[in-house]
Protein backbone atom coordinates (compact mmCIF):
# COMPACT_ATOMS: atom_id res chain seq x y z
CA UNK A 1 0.00 0.00 0.00
CA UNK A 2 1.47 3.33 -1.10
CA UNK A 3 2.13 5.86 1.62
CA UNK A 4 -0.12 8.89 1.73
CA UNK A 5 0.90 12.09 0.00
CA UNK A 6 1.03 15.27 2.06
CA UNK A 7 0.83 18.77 0.59
CA UNK A 8 2.74 21.56 2.33
CA UNK A 9 1.36 24.85 1.04
CA UNK A 10 1.27 28.61 1.60
CA UNK A 11 5.02 28.83 2.08
CA UNK A 12 8.04 30.83 0.95
CA UNK A 13 10.39 28.00 0.12
CA UNK A 14 14.10 28.62 -0.44
CA UNK A 15 14.87 25.31 -2.13
CA UNK A 16 18.61 25.50 -3.01
CA UNK A 17 17.54 23.31 -5.94
CA UNK A 18 19.43 23.87 -9.20
CA UNK A 19 16.29 23.97 -11.35
CA UNK A 20 13.76 25.79 -9.16
CA UNK A 21 15.14 28.26 -6.61
CA UNK A 22 11.78 29.11 -5.01
CA UNK A 23 8.45 27.41 -4.44
CA UNK A 24 5.17 28.06 -2.65
CA UNK A 25 4.24 24.42 -2.13
CA UNK A 26 5.69 20.91 -2.16
CA UNK A 27 4.34 17.38 -1.80
CA UNK A 28 5.93 14.63 0.27
CA UNK A 29 5.41 10.88 0.11
CA UNK A 30 7.15 8.14 2.03
CA UNK A 31 9.55 10.54 3.69
CA UNK A 32 10.73 12.13 0.44
CA UNK A 33 9.90 15.21 -1.63
CA UNK A 34 7.71 14.10 -4.53
CA UNK A 35 7.21 17.39 -6.36
CA UNK A 36 7.08 21.14 -5.79
CA UNK A 37 6.02 24.30 -7.55
CA UNK A 38 4.53 27.78 -7.44
CA UNK A 39 0.98 28.96 -7.98
CA UNK A 40 -2.09 26.79 -7.37
CA UNK A 41 -1.09 23.58 -5.56
CA UNK A 42 -2.32 20.12 -6.58
CA UNK A 43 -5.27 18.49 -4.89
CA UNK A 44 -4.02 16.14 -2.15
CA UNK A 45 -6.11 14.54 0.60
CA UNK A 46 -3.84 15.71 3.42
CA UNK A 47 -2.34 19.19 3.62
CA UNK A 48 -0.35 21.38 5.99
CA UNK A 49 -0.75 25.17 5.86
CA UNK A 50 2.65 26.71 6.60
CA UNK A 51 1.22 30.17 7.23
CA UNK A 52 3.28 32.04 4.62
CA UNK A 53 6.44 31.27 6.56
CA UNK A 54 9.98 30.81 5.25
CA UNK A 55 11.04 27.23 4.57
CA UNK A 56 14.63 26.15 4.01
CA UNK A 57 16.29 22.74 3.65
CA UNK A 58 17.08 20.96 6.91
CA UNK A 59 20.44 21.99 8.32
CA UNK A 60 23.40 19.63 8.12
CA UNK A 61 26.08 19.91 10.82
CA UNK A 62 29.27 18.68 9.16
CA UNK A 63 31.37 18.47 12.33
CA UNK A 64 29.69 17.23 15.50
CA UNK A 65 30.79 15.11 18.45
CA UNK A 66 27.41 13.67 19.34
CA UNK A 67 28.35 11.63 22.41
CA UNK A 68 30.32 14.38 24.12
CA UNK A 69 27.66 16.93 23.20
CA UNK A 70 25.15 14.85 25.08
CA UNK A 71 27.39 14.44 28.11
CA UNK A 72 27.96 18.17 28.27
CA UNK A 73 24.22 18.77 28.44
CA UNK A 74 23.94 16.72 31.63
CA UNK A 75 27.27 17.60 33.29
CA UNK A 76 28.32 20.82 35.06
CA UNK A 77 28.62 23.69 32.58
CA UNK A 78 31.23 26.33 33.46
CA UNK A 79 30.87 28.48 30.34
CA UNK A 80 29.30 31.29 32.38
CA UNK A 81 31.84 31.17 35.24
CA UNK A 82 33.82 34.37 35.65
CA UNK A 83 35.77 33.64 38.82
CA UNK A 84 37.31 30.81 40.83
CA UNK A 85 34.51 31.16 43.39
CA UNK A 86 31.97 30.85 40.58
CA UNK A 87 33.63 27.64 39.38
CA UNK A 88 33.76 26.18 42.90
CA UNK A 89 30.13 27.08 43.54
CA UNK A 90 28.92 25.40 40.36
CA UNK A 91 31.03 22.29 40.87
CA UNK A 92 30.09 21.94 44.54
CA UNK A 93 26.45 21.60 43.56
CA UNK A 94 27.21 18.04 42.39
CA UNK A 95 29.22 16.77 45.36
CA UNK A 96 26.25 15.49 47.34
CA UNK A 97 25.05 13.47 44.37
CA UNK A 98 28.29 11.72 43.45
CA UNK A 99 30.54 9.40 45.38
CA UNK A 100 33.21 9.25 42.71
CA UNK A 101 34.37 11.62 40.00
CA UNK A 102 33.01 15.13 39.54
CA UNK A 103 32.92 16.21 35.90
CA UNK A 104 32.64 19.74 34.55
CA UNK A 105 33.26 21.29 31.15
CA UNK A 106 33.63 24.48 29.12
CA UNK A 107 35.98 26.26 31.50
CA UNK A 108 37.70 29.18 29.75
CA UNK A 109 40.51 31.04 31.49
CA UNK A 110 39.89 34.00 29.18
CA UNK A 111 36.65 34.64 31.11
CA UNK A 112 38.24 34.75 34.57
CA UNK A 113 38.51 38.18 36.18
CA UNK A 114 40.32 37.19 39.40
CA UNK A 115 43.15 34.85 38.33
CA UNK A 116 45.15 34.19 35.15
CA UNK A 117 44.29 30.49 35.08
CA UNK A 118 42.74 27.77 37.20
CA UNK A 119 45.06 25.19 38.82
CA UNK A 120 44.72 22.27 41.21
CA UNK A 121 45.54 24.58 44.12
CA UNK A 122 42.20 26.33 43.65
CA UNK A 123 40.39 22.98 43.65
CA UNK A 124 42.21 21.09 46.41
CA UNK A 125 40.85 23.10 49.34
CA UNK A 126 37.25 22.78 48.15
CA UNK A 127 37.49 19.14 47.05
CA UNK A 128 40.05 17.29 49.15
CA UNK A 129 38.47 13.86 48.59
CA UNK A 130 36.47 13.92 45.35
CA UNK A 131 38.52 13.67 42.14
CA UNK A 132 37.58 16.63 39.94
CA UNK A 133 37.95 16.78 36.15
CA UNK A 134 37.32 20.15 34.46
CA UNK A 135 37.71 20.28 30.69
CA UNK A 136 38.69 23.46 28.91
CA UNK A 137 36.17 24.79 26.38
CA UNK A 138 38.15 23.47 23.40
CA UNK A 139 38.48 19.92 24.81
CA UNK A 140 42.23 19.93 24.29
CA UNK A 141 43.23 20.43 27.93
CA UNK A 142 41.85 19.96 31.43
CA UNK A 143 42.38 21.00 35.04
CA UNK A 144 42.25 18.39 37.82
CA UNK A 145 42.79 18.39 41.57
CA UNK A 146 45.27 16.36 43.64
CA UNK A 147 42.72 13.60 44.29
CA UNK A 148 42.33 13.17 40.54
CA UNK A 149 46.09 13.15 39.96
CA UNK A 150 46.44 10.34 42.50
CA UNK A 151 43.84 8.24 40.63
CA UNK A 152 45.14 9.00 37.16
CA UNK A 153 48.78 8.08 37.88
CA UNK A 154 50.11 10.01 34.92
CA UNK A 155 53.74 9.02 34.23
CA UNK A 156 56.12 11.61 35.64
CA UNK A 157 57.90 12.55 32.45
CA UNK A 158 54.85 12.63 30.16
CA UNK A 159 54.58 15.63 27.87
CA UNK A 160 51.78 18.01 28.83
CA UNK A 161 51.88 17.43 32.59
CA UNK A 162 52.42 21.07 33.54
CA UNK A 163 54.37 21.94 36.67
CA UNK A 164 55.02 24.86 38.98
CA UNK A 165 58.17 24.76 41.12
CA UNK A 166 58.67 21.15 40.07
CA UNK A 167 55.20 19.96 41.16
CA UNK A 168 52.22 19.19 38.85
CA UNK A 169 49.82 22.13 38.96
CA UNK A 170 46.81 20.15 37.72
CA UNK A 171 46.81 21.47 34.14
CA UNK A 172 46.92 18.68 31.57
CA UNK A 173 47.69 19.25 27.90
CA UNK A 174 48.72 17.17 24.87
CA UNK A 175 49.85 13.62 25.78
CA UNK A 176 49.05 13.91 29.49
CA UNK A 177 45.54 15.08 28.67
CA UNK A 178 44.84 12.23 26.25
CA UNK A 179 46.30 9.67 28.66
CA UNK A 180 44.06 10.92 31.44
CA UNK A 181 40.97 11.43 29.27
CA UNK A 182 40.87 7.77 28.26
CA UNK A 183 40.77 6.76 31.93
CA UNK A 184 38.19 9.34 32.91
CA UNK A 185 35.85 8.35 30.05
CA UNK A 186 35.48 4.86 31.53
CA UNK A 187 33.98 6.39 34.67
CA UNK A 188 30.80 7.73 33.04
CA UNK A 189 27.70 5.90 34.41
CA UNK A 190 25.44 4.17 31.86
CA UNK A 191 22.42 6.26 32.86
CA UNK A 192 24.40 9.43 32.23
CA UNK A 193 25.12 8.33 28.66
CA UNK A 194 21.46 7.59 27.95
CA UNK A 195 20.28 10.95 29.27
CA UNK A 196 23.05 12.69 27.43
CA UNK A 197 22.25 11.26 24.00
CA UNK A 198 18.57 12.15 24.37
CA UNK A 199 19.53 15.68 25.37
CA UNK A 200 21.86 15.93 22.37
CA UNK A 201 19.08 14.93 19.97
CA UNK A 202 16.68 17.43 21.53
CA UNK A 203 19.28 20.15 21.04
CA UNK A 204 19.89 19.30 17.40
CA UNK A 205 16.24 19.30 16.34
CA UNK A 206 15.44 22.48 18.27
CA UNK A 207 18.00 24.23 16.09
CA UNK A 208 16.78 22.81 12.79
CA UNK A 209 19.42 20.11 12.35
CA UNK A 210 18.24 17.13 10.32
CA UNK A 211 21.62 15.52 9.60
CA UNK A 212 24.98 15.38 11.34
CA UNK A 213 28.42 14.10 10.53
CA UNK A 214 29.18 12.37 13.83
CA UNK A 215 32.91 12.35 14.55
CA UNK A 216 33.19 9.73 17.28
CA UNK A 217 35.79 7.63 19.05
CA UNK A 218 39.53 8.01 19.12
CA UNK A 219 41.71 9.34 21.88
CA UNK A 220 39.95 12.69 22.08
CA UNK A 221 36.55 11.25 23.04
CA UNK A 222 37.01 7.51 23.56
CA UNK A 223 35.61 4.41 21.88
CA UNK A 224 32.93 3.99 24.53
CA UNK A 225 31.14 7.02 23.10
CA UNK A 226 31.38 5.68 19.56
CA UNK A 227 29.69 2.46 20.64
CA UNK A 228 26.90 4.36 22.40
CA UNK A 229 26.14 6.50 19.33
CA UNK A 230 26.23 3.57 16.89
CA UNK A 231 23.90 1.53 19.08
CA UNK A 232 21.23 4.23 18.86
CA UNK A 233 21.88 5.61 15.37
CA UNK A 234 18.78 4.05 13.79
CA UNK A 235 16.50 5.56 16.41
CA UNK A 236 17.65 9.17 16.14
CA UNK A 237 15.36 11.93 14.77
CA UNK A 238 17.96 12.87 12.14
CA UNK A 239 20.33 11.31 9.65
CA UNK A 240 23.73 10.33 11.01
CA UNK A 241 26.86 9.92 8.90
CA UNK A 242 29.46 8.24 11.07
CA UNK A 243 33.11 9.26 10.90
CA UNK A 244 35.11 6.77 12.95
CA UNK A 245 38.17 8.42 14.48
CA UNK A 246 40.25 5.26 14.13
CA UNK A 247 43.64 4.77 12.50
CA UNK A 248 43.34 1.01 11.93
CA UNK A 249 42.16 0.92 8.32
CA UNK A 250 41.75 -2.86 8.09
CA UNK A 251 39.62 -3.01 11.24
CA UNK A 252 37.48 -0.06 10.17
CA UNK A 253 36.78 -1.20 6.62
CA UNK A 254 36.03 -4.77 7.74
CA UNK A 255 33.19 -3.34 9.81
CA UNK A 256 31.90 -1.27 6.90
CA UNK A 257 33.07 2.21 7.85
CA UNK A 258 33.55 4.37 4.75
CA UNK A 259 34.40 7.66 6.48
CA UNK A 260 37.44 7.78 8.74
CA UNK A 261 38.68 10.59 10.91
CA UNK A 262 37.41 14.00 11.73
CA UNK A 263 39.25 14.74 14.92
CA UNK A 264 42.17 12.45 14.28
CA UNK A 265 44.45 15.12 15.67
CA UNK A 266 47.46 16.33 13.74
CA UNK A 267 47.81 19.25 16.14
CA UNK A 268 45.88 20.77 19.04
CA UNK A 269 43.99 24.02 19.51
CA UNK A 270 44.82 27.71 19.60
CA UNK A 271 43.11 28.16 22.97
CA UNK A 272 45.26 25.49 24.64
CA UNK A 273 48.46 26.73 22.92
CA UNK A 274 48.79 23.39 21.14
CA UNK A 275 47.86 24.29 17.53
CA UNK A 276 51.10 23.91 15.54
CA UNK A 277 52.13 27.44 14.57
CA UNK A 278 55.13 28.48 12.48
CA UNK A 279 55.84 31.34 14.92
CA UNK A 280 55.70 31.82 18.69
CA UNK A 281 52.45 32.26 20.56
CA UNK A 282 51.88 35.82 21.72
CA UNK A 283 53.98 36.45 24.83
CA UNK A 284 55.41 32.92 24.96
CA UNK A 285 58.86 32.86 23.35
CA UNK A 286 59.75 29.45 21.94
CA UNK A 287 56.24 27.99 22.28
CA UNK A 288 54.82 27.03 18.89
CA UNK A 289 52.35 24.28 19.68
CA UNK A 290 52.42 20.53 19.14
CA UNK A 291 52.33 18.08 16.24
CA UNK A 292 50.67 14.89 17.48
CA UNK A 293 51.57 12.81 14.43
CA UNK A 294 54.82 12.13 12.60
CA UNK A 295 54.82 12.86 8.89
CA UNK A 296 55.84 9.29 8.01
CA UNK A 297 53.08 7.71 10.14
CA UNK A 298 50.46 10.11 8.78
CA UNK A 299 51.56 9.42 5.21
CA UNK A 300 51.37 5.65 5.66
CA UNK A 301 47.88 5.90 7.13
CA UNK A 302 46.66 8.19 4.35
CA UNK A 303 48.10 5.91 1.67
CA UNK A 304 46.42 2.82 3.10
CA UNK A 305 43.04 4.47 3.68
CA UNK A 306 43.02 6.24 0.33
CA UNK A 307 43.75 3.04 -1.53
CA UNK A 308 41.02 1.30 0.48
CA UNK A 309 38.55 3.78 -1.01
CA UNK A 310 37.42 5.50 2.17
CA UNK A 311 36.93 9.22 2.76
CA UNK A 312 39.45 10.75 5.14
CA UNK A 313 39.28 13.77 7.45
CA UNK A 314 41.96 15.23 9.73
CA UNK A 315 41.95 17.92 12.39
CA UNK A 316 44.55 20.52 11.39
CA UNK A 317 44.45 24.07 12.74
CA UNK A 318 47.97 25.51 12.66
CA UNK A 319 50.02 26.00 9.48
CA UNK A 320 52.51 23.24 10.31
CA UNK A 321 49.68 20.73 10.75
CA UNK A 322 47.90 21.88 7.59
CA UNK A 323 51.17 21.55 5.67
CA UNK A 324 51.64 18.00 6.92
CA UNK A 325 48.13 16.91 5.91
CA UNK A 326 48.35 18.53 2.48
CA UNK A 327 51.68 16.80 1.88
CA UNK A 328 50.24 13.41 2.83
CA UNK A 329 47.24 13.89 0.53
CA UNK A 330 49.46 15.04 -2.34
CA UNK A 331 51.71 11.99 -2.09
CA UNK A 332 48.76 9.59 -1.82
CA UNK A 333 47.00 11.08 -4.85
CA UNK A 334 50.20 11.08 -6.88
CA UNK A 335 50.58 7.34 -6.21
CA UNK A 336 46.92 6.46 -6.71
CA UNK A 337 44.82 9.15 -8.45
CA UNK A 338 41.15 8.92 -7.50
CA UNK A 339 38.33 11.00 -8.86
CA UNK A 340 35.97 12.68 -6.38
CA UNK A 341 37.56 11.35 -3.20
CA UNK A 342 36.34 14.34 -1.13
CA UNK A 343 39.04 13.96 1.49
CA UNK A 344 38.70 16.67 4.10
CA UNK A 345 40.62 18.92 6.41
CA UNK A 346 38.73 19.93 9.54
CA UNK A 347 39.06 23.49 10.90
CA UNK A 348 41.82 24.84 8.57
CA UNK A 349 41.87 27.89 10.82
CA UNK A 350 45.29 29.30 9.93
CA UNK A 351 45.65 28.40 6.26
CA UNK A 352 48.02 30.38 4.03
CA UNK A 353 47.34 31.35 0.42
CA UNK A 354 49.54 28.45 -0.67
CA UNK A 355 47.58 26.02 1.51
CA UNK A 356 44.30 27.20 0.04
CA UNK A 357 45.50 26.83 -3.56
CA UNK A 358 46.89 23.36 -2.92
CA UNK A 359 43.68 22.26 -1.21
CA UNK A 360 41.77 23.40 -4.29
CA UNK A 361 44.12 21.56 -6.65
CA UNK A 362 43.72 18.39 -4.59
CA UNK A 363 39.92 18.56 -4.72
CA UNK A 364 39.59 18.67 -0.92
CA UNK A 365 36.51 19.59 1.05
CA UNK A 366 37.24 22.00 3.88
CA UNK A 367 35.09 21.47 6.96
CA UNK A 368 34.90 24.72 8.95
CA UNK A 369 33.10 26.19 11.93
CA UNK A 370 32.28 29.87 11.31
CA UNK A 371 30.89 30.35 14.82
CA UNK A 372 34.47 30.14 16.11
CA UNK A 373 34.76 33.72 14.90
CA UNK A 374 31.68 34.71 16.89
CA UNK A 375 33.13 33.30 20.09
CA UNK A 376 36.87 33.95 19.66
CA UNK A 377 37.44 36.31 16.74
CA UNK A 378 38.16 40.01 16.48
CA UNK A 379 40.81 42.25 18.07
CA UNK A 380 39.56 41.57 21.61
CA UNK A 381 38.98 37.82 21.32
CA UNK A 382 40.94 34.72 22.23
CA UNK A 383 42.53 34.52 18.78
CA UNK A 384 44.08 37.96 19.27
CA UNK A 385 45.24 37.06 22.79
CA UNK A 386 47.08 34.00 21.43
CA UNK A 387 48.12 35.24 17.98
CA UNK A 388 48.33 39.03 18.16
CA UNK A 389 47.60 40.49 14.72
CA UNK A 390 47.37 36.92 13.47
CA UNK A 391 43.67 37.02 14.37
CA UNK A 392 43.13 38.64 10.95
CA UNK A 393 44.22 35.38 9.27
CA UNK A 394 41.85 33.00 11.06
CA UNK A 395 39.02 31.12 9.31
CA UNK A 396 39.48 32.64 5.86
CA UNK A 397 36.03 31.82 4.53
CA UNK A 398 35.96 34.34 1.67
CA UNK A 399 39.43 33.39 0.42
CA UNK A 400 38.57 29.68 0.47
CA UNK A 401 35.27 30.11 -1.39
CA UNK A 402 36.89 32.41 -3.93
CA UNK A 403 39.43 29.67 -4.64
CA UNK A 404 36.55 27.39 -5.65
CA UNK A 405 36.66 25.09 -2.62
CA UNK A 406 33.52 23.64 -1.02
CA UNK A 407 33.18 24.57 2.65
CA UNK A 408 31.12 22.12 4.71
CA UNK A 409 29.69 24.13 7.60
CA UNK A 410 29.65 22.66 11.08
CA UNK A 411 29.71 23.57 14.74
CA UNK A 412 32.29 21.36 16.44
CA UNK A 413 29.66 20.76 19.08
CA UNK A 414 30.38 20.11 21.99
CA UNK A 415 33.05 22.83 21.68
CA UNK A 416 30.59 25.40 20.36
CA UNK A 417 26.83 24.78 20.14
CA UNK A 418 25.14 23.28 17.11
CA UNK A 419 23.15 26.37 16.10
CA UNK A 420 23.45 26.64 12.30
CA UNK A 421 21.79 30.06 12.22
CA UNK A 422 24.56 31.31 14.51
CA UNK A 423 27.12 29.79 12.15
CA UNK A 424 25.47 31.55 9.20
CA UNK A 425 25.43 34.80 11.17
CA UNK A 426 29.11 34.43 12.03
CA UNK A 427 30.09 33.74 8.43
CA UNK A 428 28.20 36.77 7.14
CA UNK A 429 29.51 39.00 9.95
CA UNK A 430 33.11 37.74 10.12
CA UNK A 431 35.18 40.14 12.32
CA UNK A 432 37.54 40.57 9.39
CA UNK A 433 35.38 42.21 6.68
CA UNK A 434 37.63 40.79 3.97
CA UNK A 435 36.55 37.26 4.93
CA UNK A 436 32.79 37.76 5.02
CA UNK A 437 30.50 35.72 2.78
CA UNK A 438 27.00 36.33 1.45
CA UNK A 439 23.91 34.95 3.25
CA UNK A 440 23.30 32.54 0.38
CA UNK A 441 26.87 31.23 0.52
CA UNK A 442 26.57 30.79 4.28
CA UNK A 443 23.21 29.01 3.96
CA UNK A 444 24.69 26.60 1.43
CA UNK A 445 27.56 25.82 3.82
CA UNK A 446 25.09 24.44 6.35
CA UNK A 447 22.79 22.63 3.90
CA UNK A 448 23.82 21.45 0.44
CA UNK A 449 27.57 21.88 0.83
CA UNK A 450 27.67 20.21 4.24
CA UNK A 451 25.76 17.27 2.75
CA UNK A 452 28.23 17.23 -0.15
CA UNK A 453 31.04 16.97 2.41
CA UNK A 454 30.03 13.35 3.11
CA UNK A 455 28.63 12.34 -0.32
CA UNK A 456 25.09 13.05 0.90
CA UNK A 457 23.96 15.73 -1.54
CA UNK A 458 21.92 13.20 -3.52
CA UNK A 459 19.68 12.57 -0.51
CA UNK A 460 19.62 15.83 1.45
CA UNK A 461 20.78 19.43 1.51
CA UNK A 462 18.11 20.94 -0.77
CA UNK A 463 14.36 20.74 -1.24
CA UNK A 464 14.35 18.74 -4.46
CA UNK A 465 12.05 16.03 -5.80
CA UNK A 466 13.51 12.64 -4.92
CA UNK A 467 15.41 13.86 -1.87
CA UNK A 468 14.49 13.37 1.77
CA UNK A 469 11.74 15.64 3.06
CA UNK A 470 13.98 17.45 5.53
CA UNK A 471 13.12 21.10 6.08
CA UNK A 472 12.97 23.88 8.64
CA UNK A 473 10.32 26.53 9.24
CA UNK A 474 11.86 29.89 10.17
CA UNK A 475 10.53 33.11 11.65
CA UNK A 476 12.35 35.23 9.03
CA UNK A 477 14.26 34.95 5.76
CA UNK A 478 18.05 34.65 6.35
CA UNK A 479 18.70 35.94 2.83
CA UNK A 480 16.92 39.27 3.34
CA UNK A 481 17.22 39.85 7.10
CA UNK A 482 19.71 42.54 8.12
CA UNK A 483 23.08 40.76 8.52
CA UNK A 484 23.43 41.71 12.18
CA UNK A 485 19.99 40.20 12.91
CA UNK A 486 20.47 36.74 11.38
CA UNK A 487 21.33 35.21 14.77
CA UNK A 488 17.90 36.35 16.05
CA UNK A 489 15.94 34.29 13.52
CA UNK A 490 14.02 31.51 15.24
CA UNK A 491 13.52 27.90 14.25
CA UNK A 492 9.77 27.37 14.53
CA UNK A 493 9.56 23.78 13.28
CA UNK A 494 11.91 21.00 12.17
CA UNK A 495 10.81 18.18 9.85
CA UNK A 496 12.81 15.03 9.11
CA UNK A 497 11.69 12.54 6.45
CA UNK A 498 8.29 14.22 6.35
CA UNK A 499 7.71 13.98 10.12
CA UNK A 500 7.86 16.87 12.53
CA UNK A 501 10.62 16.44 15.11
CA UNK A 502 10.32 19.85 16.77
CA UNK A 503 7.80 22.64 17.16
CA UNK A 504 8.41 25.82 19.12
CA UNK A 505 5.95 25.94 22.00
CA UNK A 506 4.25 29.24 21.13
CA UNK A 507 3.88 28.68 17.38
CA UNK A 508 0.28 29.14 16.27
Amino acid sequence: MAERKVLFENARVITLDRVRACASWFVTQGGDIQRMGEGPPPSVSQSVDLGDRVIIPGFVDAHAHVFQTGLDKVLVDLSAARSVDGIIERVKATVDHRKGWIFAHSYDEENLVDVRRLTRHHLDAAFPNHPVWITRVDYHSAVVNQAALRRLRIPEGMNGLLREHGTPNGILRSDAYFYAKARVARSYPVGLKERGLKAAMDGFVENGVTAVHALEGGRLFGDDGAHAVLKRAQHMPLHLTFFLQEENVFFSTQFGFRHLGGCILVDGSIGSYTAALDHDYQGLPGQRGVLYMKARALGAFVDEAHQAGVQLAFHAIGPRAIEMVLGAYERALDKAPRFDHRHRIEHFELASDDHIHRARDLGLVISMQPSFEHFWGGPDGMYAARLGEGWRQTNRLRSILDAGIVIAGGSDTNVTPSIPLLGIHAAVNHPNPEQRVTPMEALRMFTHDAAYGAFGEGERGSITPGKEANFVVLSDDPLTTAPEKIRDIEVLETWYRGKRTYRKADVA
